[in-house]
């Protein structure tokens, strides 16, 4: 089965980026043959006239044929009749522009700028990563192999059947670029196990991967087709985490995107229509909220497949016009900058929120670093608390050398400069403490076990799952015993039974340690029973002559000093007296 849908807009987008990219070549051409003074009724239509024009040249000026019981529309219909009754004239036009220019064909004839993006986006590899809410990595990897692919290193060229792992995201797979249509065909993309995008839409749901606990949610602003926020989900794969998408503006565009969720197995994830701005930061359903993703509404100067962008992020096609010029309008970027910097502001004022990402697909500093840095001093003025915003690095898997070289991070940003192998990117991440010290300790806990530094309830229960052989525990590692503790990892119990048994003051220790109540991993009590021993002992008193081990020492020090003390006076006298003795006549 092939996804006939995801082609066709391919084709409908490539199109449109050729008429925008050849506009004013094609606005030139149809000047110089007089068209609109031959069919003024078309001047109403000046795009689909471009479109057409820009279809007939592609195909070198033949009548195109229409499919099989294809409903033709009468507008594109009477236009495609004037081209055809004009293509001698606008051919010959179009020859007169080229050789003029010297170039060698009419794409030479576009603008530098687009050319170079057309030539590094033709030679960039595709970029799926691994839902790992239908499948896992392991199994996507091995089926590709059994197809013929070939696992090679990422550093090497992509050809023929090879893939590799991108060393950045794990769950991302790198194949050739023209496997692009074979992907789209693969029943492992139809059935929503792999996902096509683009690295540079990759780095941001990693980047949050770290910072979520595992009752943590989550709102991403920007949605667009919503693969962004699937990866995450799928990153995560934890059903206790809630998402909001904003960015839907209608009714029909939150169901689509529902629509993209469902195909990847996705639940929980709600996608409003109300704009992200308009929302109170207070309100009690995003108390548990801890990560903000903003996705800005850029320039898009970093993307160097606009095809493949428009289509996968559901983007809308008025785009093109600006990516298919390669102008640099500085008005419009000043404008954009300050709609990211209000988003920003309004994202940190989310009490509970504790890390708020910013990307964009920009290569213009306004639009990254000046938002984020703005956007932190602003926000640290206003509201003046304890713990104030700060741009931290990210949690990724950067080498030494790409640290020392800055390749793709300078400093505590992520910033990936457009490429053979991907678009460019940029990525920022700003975190605050939280104010309650008790509620900073649960969230440092909950990223640890993000990180899988400590276990999770999930690994716990996967772990005694694992180890079950005939509804027995045979054997629990970290020196735990079945028969000592038969219910290793059950729900945490009362706070009374967390108190340690009255012993007799003793200063030996105590021949039996300090058992952690069940529900607790085995180096957390090892630790604690150490700790809680130490208190212990430090607190209790001696069984010997009823009196402590300190009172014991103070007493006999006592003694000593006093005994000096009295032999020191008894010296003194018997000084004094043969003195007195010696003096009298």
């Amino acid at each position: 089965m092939i996804d006939l849908l995801y082609k066709s807009e391919l084709k409908v987008v490539r199109v449109n980026l050729k008429t925008n990219c050849s506009s004013r070549l094609f606005e030139d051409v149809l000047d110089d043959c007089a068209f609109f003074v031959t069919y003024p009724e078309h001047m109403e239509d000046l795009g689909l006239v471009m479109v057409i024009l820009c279809d007939y040249q592609t195909r070198k000026f033949q009548r195109r044929t229409p499919f099989t019981n294809e409903i033709l529309n009468s507008a594109a219909t009477d236009v495609e009749d004037a081209i055809s009754d004009c293509k001698t004239k606008l051919n010959a036009a179009l020859a007169r522009h080229r050789i003029k220019a010297s170039a060698p064909s009419i794409e030479y004839l576009l603008p530098e700028t687009v050319r170079s993006k057309e030539a590094i986006g033709s030679k960039q590899p595709v970029y799926t990563w691994v839902n790992q809410i239908k499948t896992s990595i392991s199994d996507v990897i091995e089926q590709f192999k059994e197809e013929g692919f070939t696992l090679v290193n990422s550093e090497e060229k992509l050809v023929d059947k090879q893939f590799a792992v991108d060393p950045l995201c794990s769950d991302v797979l790198m194949f050739p670029g023209e496997y692009r249509e074979d992907l789209v065909d693969h029943d492992l993309y139809l059935g929503g196990k792999i996902v096509i995008q683009d690295k540079s839409s990759c780095i941001a749901p990693h980047s949050i991967k770290h910072l979520l606990g595992d009752d943590s949610d989550i709102i991403h602003v920007n949605v667009g087709a919503g693969l962004t926020t699937a990866h995450i989900a799928s990153l995560i794969n934890n059903s206790n985490n809630h998402a909001w998408a904003f960015g839907a503006k209608s009714t029909s565009e939150s169901k689509a995107i529902q629509a993209q969720f469902e195909k990847c197995g996705i639940k929980g994830i709600k996608v409003p229509t109300d704009s992200f701005l308009d929302i109170d930061h207070d309100d009690s359903k995003y108390k548990n909220v801890r990560v903000i993703l903003v996705t800005a509404d850029c320039s898009r100067s970093a993307v160097t497949n606009p095809v493949d962008f428009i289509v996968n992020e559901g983007e809308d096609m008025k785009i093109l016009k600006d990516m298919a010029t390669g102008d640099v309008n500085m008005s419009r970027i000043t404008e954009l900058s300050t709609a990211h910097m209000n988003i920003m502001k309004h994202a940190m004022k989310f009490s509970k929120v504790q890390a708020v990402v910013y990307m964009t697909r920009s290569i213009h500093e306004t639009e990254n670093e000046n938002v984020v840095v703005k956007s932190v001093e602003y926000t640290n003025m206003v509201q003046q608390r304890k713990f104030p915003w700060r741009v931290v690095p990210p949690v990724l898997p950067f080498s030494g050398e790409e640290i020392e070289k800055k390749i793709g991070i300078i400093g505590k940003y992520i910033k990936f400069h457009p490429t053979e192998k991907s678009s460019g990117c940029f990525v920022a991440v700003v975190t605050r403490e939280p104010e309650d010290a008790k509620e900073a300790a649960r969230d440092v806990l909950a990223r640890a076990q993000a990180r899988g530094l400590l276990p999770t309830k999930k690994s716990k229960e996967k772990l005694v799952n694992s180890e079950m052989t005939n509804g027995e525990v045979d054997h629990i590692p970290n020196g735990h015993d079945a028969e000592a503790e038969p219910k290793l990892l059950p729900k945490r119990g009362k706070k009374g039974s967390r108190k340690l048994p009255v012993h007799h003051a003793s200063s030996t220790p105590h021949p039996k340690a300090y058992v952690k109540p069940q529900g607790v991993s085995p180096v957390a009590s090892y630790i604690n029973a150490a700790m809680k021993w130490r208190r212990h002992s430090a607190s209790t008193k001696s069984t010997i002559s009823g009196t402590s081990v300190g009172s014991r020492l103070y007493q006999s020090q006592t003694k000593v000093f006093t005994d000096k003390k009295l032999k020191d006076q008894t010296r003194k006298r018997k000084a004094t007296k043969r003195t007195k003795r010696k003096d009298t006549p």
